[in-house]
This record gives C-alpha cells, structure tokens and sequence, in this order.
C-alpha cells in the first residue's frame, strides 16, 4: 500500500520538533479548525544549518 520510503519517514520522523534558540520562526495554518505548522531554523553565515518543524492537524 505505502512504499517502503514513506513507512520510514512515518517510524523514524526527522527534524521534528523546535529549535529552542532559533534564528527564525515561521507559522501558518488556521488555528479555528486545527490545522498548524510551525517552522524553527538556525542560521551560520547566511546558510540554514538546522532546521525542525511541528505540524497539528485535524485530519
């Protein structure tokens, strides 16, 4: 049914959750309904070094 790549993605999640020194925030969705994501990113010398995200969503 998923390939073999998605099921790894879902059972070992990469780069989840917040950077808590972060350089640079973003957030989009629509918190009414339930649906976010936020983005969290450290930057060296104008280049993204790290980079984590957390997603709420209604489904």
């Amino acid at each position: 049914m998923y390939s073999k790549k998605v099921m790894e993605h879902f059972t070992n999640p990469r780069n989840v959750g917040v950077i808590k020194d972060a350089d640079g925030t973003g957030e989009v969705g629509n918190p009414v309904c339930g649906d976010m994501m936020k983005i969290t990113i450290k930057v060296k010398d104008d280049v993204i070094t790290d980079i984590n995200f957390q997603t709420l969503g209604c489904g």
